[in-house]
This record gives structure tokens, C-alpha cells and sequence, in this order.
């Protein structure tokens, strides 16, 4: 079984979009555009074979599958960040 990668920086945008509600305020937030998010987004779902968010009216909501790769991307990040502030 050949073990397979995860790009960080598209599961770092997904975290960001989730957080914010929206591609515009994860795109704010990072100093992007939102077309580069979505790009990252669609990207990591391929990865991932499925949709991470889904529409709602203007928003967006997340899916089973986001939900799921939302708690693991957050507790990565947030132990990254604690680390970061302990050395």
C-alpha cells in the first residue's frame, strides 16, 4: 500500500475558510485572492474525492466530509500554534 500525501497549504485554506464562513473572509484574512482559495479548496477536494463545503444561500456550509477534516485540521494547526508559542 503506498502511503499518500496531503498538501498543508490547501488543508491550511480549508481550515481558514471554515473558520471565516466564506472564501472573501479566508482570502481577507490571508492576503489572497479569493480565486486562489477556491483553487486550493477545489484542489484539496480532489484529494480528498469530495466536497468539502456546500452552498447555502450566500454562504457557505460544510459537509460531512468537511466537518470530518475540519477537527483534524484544526487540532494540527492548533498544536502547531502551541508549539510555536512555546519555543
Amino acid at each position: 500500500m503506498s502511503m499518500s500525501h496531503i498538501n498543508y497549504n490547501h488543508l491550511y485554506y480549508f481550515w481558514h475558510v471554515y473558520k471565516e464562513g466564506s472564501v472573501v473572509g479566508a482570502a481577507e484574512a490571508l492576503y489572497l485572492t479569493p480565486q486562489t482559495i477556491t483553487g486550493q479548496i477545489r484542489a484539496l477536494e480532489e484529494r480528498l474525492q469530495g466536497k468539502l463545503f456546500k452552498r447555502k444561500g450566500r454562504g457557505l456550509e460544510p459537509s460531512e466530509l468537511g466537518e470530518l477534516v475540519y477537527r483534524y485540521a484544526d487540532k494540527m494547526f492548533t498544536l502547531s500554534q502551541e508549539m510555536l508559542d512555546i519555543v
